[in-house]
């Protein structure tokens, strides 16, 4: 099990309503196996871990999942069809978003995140910041 560091930039997807729901669908960035645990950071205004993932499925097609998603896009739909393949991810916890959160980007960035989260992070090559984020989940 591998445990990934995912942004969502909740300006142009309701990350919200897709991971309030016990399961959702999230394109592949990463080598992802099933059962490795996703922590879904939440873009600004948020800026901080805002759900913890299980994935149960991996190598969906875009086009089955296409109309599961839509829903969740905001403003102006684009129609062109999807090219990455997809994840099914269980939803296994939602984080409380305050503006305290000890699982900010300014407390991940001083328990050893790195950069702005442009990407997808395997945790394990961030030992760290795995350990600080599992310590704080509890």
């Amino acid at each position: 099990m591998t445990h990934w560091l995912y942004p969502a930039n909740v300006k142009f997807y309701d990350v919200l309503g897709a991971f309030n729901a016990s399961e959702t669908y999230w394109p592949i960035n990463s080598k992802v196996s099933v059962a490795d645990v996703i922590y879904i950071y939440l873009a600004a205004p948020y800026k901080q871990l805002g759900f913890v993932c299980t994935i149960v499925e991996v190598g969906i097609d875009p086009g089955n999942v296409l109309e599961k998603v839509r829903p969740f896009f905001k403003g102006e739909s684009n129609d062109d069809k999807p090219t990455k393949l997809f994840m099914r991810l269980k939803t296994t916890s939602a984080i409380v978003l305050e503006s305290t959160s000890i699982l900010s980007y300014d407390h991940l960035k001083q328990n050893g995140l790195n950069g702005m989260l442009m990407g997808p992070r395997k945790l394990e090559n961030n030992p760290g910041l795995l350990a600080y984020i599992k310590r704080n989940l509890q």
